[in-house]
C-alpha cells in the first residue's frame, strides 16, 4: 500500500473528525483544535517593523515604489505573480514592479500563498480562520466562500491560525494590493512542505475550485538566502530566474537542487517560498498562463552594502497568458469525478474481506500488500469510511470525505486508520480482532446546503464548518441514536465541531452526502 497515501488519509480524518460518535457521552477531542479566532479580523503584526505603521507614511512609501517601477507593458492576462516579502526598505522597490504590473486590473480574489517561517505546517497547507485581514491602510475581506469550497475539495487544506499568527510573508503584500486594486477579496495560505507530491495536490485542488473565476495567485517569496558573497547571490538568483522563466516547475526543482549542491558558502536556500512558487506556476498554467516575464531583480547588497556577506535576493515575475473562462481542458482526466454508482453484493463482500485481511496483515507485520483486482469499479476514486464495532459498541471510525484514491486503496487506508489511529480509542490488537465487526460506508460527493430543512435523517450525512472548527456525522449516526434533524444538527455542532449548539442556524456552512453502508454483521 502507498504509505504516503495512508498518511494523507489519516490527516484527512484528524482534520475533519471521525465520522461516528463514540458511545461515551464525553465528546472526543478534536485533533484540529486551533482555537476559533477571538476576532474575525486579523490585526497587522509587522506594521512598524517591515513597513510603516502610520497610514500616511505607508501610503507614501508604497506610492513611491510604484511610481519608480517601470515594468514592461504585458499583453494578455496576468494570472499570477512572484513578489518578495522582506522589509520594504530592502525589497519594496522590487515588489513595486510586481504590483505595478497589475495596477487597475480587476480581480475578484487574490490568493496569497507563502512559506510559514515560524511554525511548521504538516503535509498540506494552512488557511486562516479570520474573515478579514487588516493593515494600516484598512481591512481586506477574506473570500470565505472560496475557503469553504477549498476545505471541502481537498483534505490537504485545513484551518490553522498558528502559522499565520506572526507570519509576515503575506501581510507585507497587502498594502501594495490595497493601493493598486479595488474591491477584491483575499485567500491567505501558508505551507512548509515543498515536496512535488504536496505542491501538485495543492495546485490541483486550487484549480478545481477557481476554474472560471477571475483570481490572481501571488507567490510570496524571497530568493537566495545568505550567500557570503553578493556576486554568488546574483549568480544563484539569475539561474533560478532563468528556470522560473521556462514556466516549468520541474526546471525550478532541478535548478534548486543543482545550486544547493554546488557548495556555495552560506547558501541556505534558493527560494524561501519554493513550494508556494511551484503551486503558483502550476495553477497559473492551468488557468491559461503560457509565459513567465521577469520584471525586476535586486538583492540586499545593492540596497545596503553592509549585507554583502549575508545577502538575500529579491525577484518580481508575472505569469501571463489568456485566462480560460471555463473548466480547464483535461481537468476531468486529472481529477475524475467520483461515481455515485452503488456496489453490488459481490463487490460489497470483496471490500469487507479486503478490510479485514488488511487489518489482520497490518497488525501482524506492520505492512499491507496492495490489492490486485480487474474490477474497474474498484479503481474508481471514492470517498470511504470504515467503522469498527465490538460487542455493539464503537471501536473505531476513520475515513475521507473527499474522493482522492481508488476505492480499494481508500478502503485499505481507512481500515488501518480505524483500527490503529482513531485518537478516541487504543489501537486494536490481534487478539480482539475476531470480536470486531467491520462496516464500510461509501460516500457520495459533498453538496452544500442552503436550507437545513432539506436535510433528511437517515439519508444524509452532514459536515459542518465554521472558522477553525468542523465535524461530521455519517448518515447512520442519527438513526442509531434516535435523533431527529434538529437534535442531529445540534449534537453535530456542539459535540463534534465544538461550536455553539445552534451554529447550524447561523453562519456555519453545512454540506450533505449520502452513503451506501454495508457490514459483516448483515451477512451473519
Amino acid at each position: 500500500m502507498n504509505t504516503a497515501r495512508f498518511r494523507i488519509a489519516l490527516i484527512a480524518v484528524v482534520l475533519l473528525g471521525a465520522g461516528c460518535r463514540p458511545n461515551s457521552e464525553q465528546p472526543p477531542a478534536e485533533a484540529n483544535s486551533s482555537p476559533v479566532a477571538t476576532t474575525s479580523v486579523r490585526a497587522p503584526v509587522v506594521a512598524g517593523s517591515f513597513y510603516p505603521a502610520d497610514p500616511e507614511q505607508l501610503r507614501a512609501k508604497v506610492s513611491t515604489f510604484l511610481a519608480l517601477a517601470k515594468p514592461p507593458a504585458l499583453a494578455g492576462d496576468i494570472i499570477g505573480l512572484m513578489a518578495p516579502h522582506a522589509g520594504y526598505d530592502f525589497s519594496g522597490g522590487v515588489a513595486g514592479y510586481a504590483f505595478k504590473a497589475i495596477q487597475d486590473r480587476e480581480y475578484d480574489t487574490v490568493i496569497l500563498i507563502g512559506p510559514s517561517h515560524r511554525q511548521t505546517v504538516p503535509t498540506g497547507a494552512a488557511l486562516s480562520s479570520h474573515n478579514a485581514w487588516q493593515t494600516p491602510l484598512g481591512t481586506v475581506p477574506v473570500d470565505v466562500e472560496l475557503r469553504q469550497q477549498l476545505l471541502a475539495a481537498s483534505d490537504r487544506f485545513n484551518i490553522a491560525d498558528g502559522p499565520h499568527a506572526y507570519e509576515h510573508c503575506l501581510e507585507v503584500e497587502l498594502p501594495f494590493l490595497q493601493t493598486v486594486l479595488s474591491d477584491f477579496k483575499i485567500l491567505p495560505i501558508v505551507m512548509t512542505d515543498f515536496s512535488k507530491q504536496n505542491t501538485a495536490a495543492l495546485a490541483e485542488a486550487l484549480v478545481q475550485v477557481v476554474s472560471g473565476r477571475k483570481v490572481l495567485i501571488v507567490a510570496s517569496t524571497d530568493m537566495s538566502h545568505y550567500p557570503a558573497a553578493a556576486a554568488e547571490a546574483q549568480r544563484v538568483d539569475t539561474a533560478m530566474l532563468k528556470a522560473i522563466a521556462t514556466l516549468d516547475p520541474d526546471e525550478v526543482y532541478a535548478a534548486d537542487e543543482k545550486l544547493l549542491g554546488e557548495g556555495v558558502a552560506d547558501l541556505h536556500c534558493t527560494l524561501c517560498g519554493l513550494g508556494p512558487l511551484v503551486v503558483t506556476m502550476k495553477v497559473a498554467q492551468a488557468l491559461g498562463a503560457d509565459r513567465a516575464e521577469v520584471l525586476r531583480y535586486s538583492n540586499s547588497a545593492q540596497v545596503e552594502p553592509q549585507t554583502a556577506t549575508r545577502c538575500v535576493g529579491y525577484g518580481a515575475v508575472a505569469f501571463v497568458g489568456t485566462r480560460r473562462s471555463g473548466p480547464v481542458q483535461g481537468e476531468a482526466e486529472a481529477s475524475p469525478k467520483p461515481t455515485t454508482e452503488e456496489l453490488n453484493e459481490a463487490q460489497q463482500q470483496f471490500l469487507l474481506k479486503l478490510a479485514r485481511s488488511t487489518i489482520t496483515e497490518h497488525l501482524a507485520t506492520g505492512h499491507t500488500a496492495p490489492c490486485q483486482t480487474e474490477d474497474p469499479v474498484m479503481h474508481e476514486q471514492r470517498a470511504v469510511f470504515v467503522t469498527l464495532h465490538k460487542a455493539g459498541q464503537l471501536r473505531g471510525c476513520i475515513g475521507q470525505l473527499v474522493a482522492r484514491a481508488p476505492l480499494i486503496e481508500a478502503v485499505q487506508d481507512a481500515a488501518i486508520s480505524a483500527a490503529t489511529q482513531d485518537p478516541r480509542f487504543p489501537p486494536v490488537t490481534s487478539n480482539e480482532l475476531g470480536e470486531i465487526d467491520i462496516e464500510i460506508s461509501v460516500l457520495s460527493p459533498l453538496t452544500a446546503v442552503d436550507d437545513p430543512e432539506t436535510i433528511e435523517v437517515g439519508k444524509h450525512g452532514v459536515l459542518v464548518i465554521q472558522g477553525s472548527r468542523q465535524g461530521v456525522f455519517l448518515p447512520q449516526v442519527a438513526v442509531e441514536q434516535g435523533w431527529d434533524r434538529e437534535t442531529m444538527l445540534t449534537e453535530l455542532c456542539a459535540h463534534k465541531a465544538g461550536l455553539a449548539p445552534d451554529a447550524w442556524k447561523g453562519d456555519a456552512t453545512l454540506y450533505v452526502f449520502t452513503a451506501q453502508v454495508f457490514g459483516e454483521h448483515e451477512a451473519q
